[in-house]
């Protein structure tokens, strides 16, 4: 019988902590029976486009952080921060669609309401609307 030195044990139970971690993120693909593969894979293209979308409002938030100048001081976070927030719930609830849709058509369930579409228009109208007004304000001061 071998004894483990305090740093082997530190280490296999660290990653013992990370690969429950991981079990928690991955779907539970076991049950039911595989789908034609044609809808698996429009699934995961439909994840993929989301996660396109949550990548090109992060990015454009970024850029906005960067770029944009209304002459009233920290005015542009108000434009770059939620379009970043916006991006990571697009990606994270997209993630989750892409769970539910995948067990739903293993069970031979139908497929549920995805509310990603109204997040993202909601999104996009609150910042429309942000900038429109920073845009006057700013035509105003100056």
């Amino acid at each position: 019988m071998t004894t483990q030195t305090e740093p082997e044990h530190a280490e296999r139970t660290k990653r013992g902590r990370l690969r429950a971690a991981l079990r928690k993120l991955r779907p539970d693909l076991d049950v039911g029976k595989d789908p034609d593969p044609r809808f698996t894979l429009a699934n995961e293209r439909t994840f993929l486009a989301w996660a396109r979308t949550g990548l090109a409002l992060i990015g454009g938030g970024l850029v906005a952080a960067q770029v944009l100048r209304f002459g009233l001081g920290g005015a542009h976070l108000l434009v770059a921060i939620p379009a970043i927030l916006l991006g990571g719930l697009i990606a994270i609830a997209s993630y989750l669609q892409w769970q539910v849709n995948e067990r739903a058509m293993r069970l031979g369930r139908p497929l549920t309401y995805s509310p990603l579409v109204r997040l993202l228009a909601l999104g996009i109208a609150v910042l429309a609307l942000i900038s429109i007004v920073l845009v006057v304000i700013s035509a105003i001061v100056r």
